[in-house]
């Protein structure tokens, strides 16, 4: 089943989707894991024998996203990137109805089975970081370490500003008219590697159906997360308060970082993230 209302537009999409993995800097594997609720992909790259790391994507970003750590992170473990089913992307949504953010945690802990890990660190950025805690606290035996990187509707709501965006936002853009909301001023004049992301997200909003599943705040009382958690917050975040965040994220745990003047696209600012999710994962102490 396809979620494409022409071939020509499923050409595109997945021709944006190649173009981006492209910019990934190491050799990868893909593979199509048939489970529950359809076929989830996952690329791979890094030593077979190293410790795993499995990497959610923010929304629409599919595994692409990673193009910019992926190199440092697969020197020292075994990534797996995964498409989020639902989400843009090579995951094919085929089975069991995707209506809560408990299926989704359940067809993670599926998709953990089906690639043979009884545990694993785990990252994930903006909505897969809020994914990622959601998983780590159903199943904490699961998780060795957790990053999440600017998670919206975790330790802080959404911004008026964000919250008026998403409210006036067009459910169903042209391609052309997304691309300019993501990057204002003449497609093609920037680097290639954020012109080809640029591409696939706009190609994503014009041409996947909106997924159904709604991210709700966790509930209060978040009083301890449950392994050891690297929460790296966007100084300049559009998306929520960072500075109200970090309060929480700390008070439960986390060792908290503000990247100062960085916007909710994390990854744009490549060093700092590199280094600090790095340095987590390498950490020897014990859990939170």
């Amino acid at each position: 089943m396809s979620a494409f209302a022409a071939p020509e537009l499923e050409a595109a999409y997945f021709g944006a989707y190649d173009a981006v993995m492209a910019h990934w800097p190491v050799p990868v594997e893909t593979t199509d894991l048939p489970g529950r609720y359809g076929t989830t992909r996952v690329t791979s790259a890094g030593p077979s024998a190293a410790q795993s790391l499995v990497l959610l994507h923010g929304y629409s970003g599919t595994s692409g996203m990673w193009y910019p750590v992926v190199g440092s992170l697969a020197e020292e473990h075994r990534v797996r990137a995964v498409d989020i089913m639902g989400e843009p992307g090579r995951s094919r949504h085929t089975g069991a109805a995707l209506t809560s953010m408990d299926d989704l945690v359940d067809w993670l802990a599926e998709t953990f089975d089906l690639l043979g890990l009884s545990r694993a660190d785990l990252c994930g950025q903006s909505l897969g970081g809020h994914l990622a805690l959601r998983f780590t606290l159903a199943h904490p035996e699961r998780v060795r370490r957790l990053v999440l990187l600017d998670p919206p509707l975790v330790f802080a709501g959404l911004s008026p500003e964000f919250e008026e965006l998403g409210r006036n936002r067009d459910p169903h853009p042209t391609f052309e008219n997304a691309r300019a909301a993501l990057a204002p001023g003449t497609p093609g004049s920037g680097p290639a590697h954020l012109e080809a992301y640029f591409d696939l997200l706009a190609h994503g909003a014009a041409h996947f159906p909106a997924s159904p599943i709604v991210y709700p705040h966790l509930p209060d009382g978040l009083t301890r997360l449950p392994v050891s958690t690297l929460v790296a917050l966007a100084g300049a975040s559009e998306v929520h308060d960072s500075e109200a965040a970090a309060e929480v994220a700390r008070r439960a745990g986390a060792h908290t970082v503000i990247l100062p003047g960085a916007g909710h696209s994390l990854l744009a600012d490549i060093e700092p993230v590199r280094s600090l999710v790095l340095e987590h994962l390498r950490r020897t102490d014990s859990p939170a």
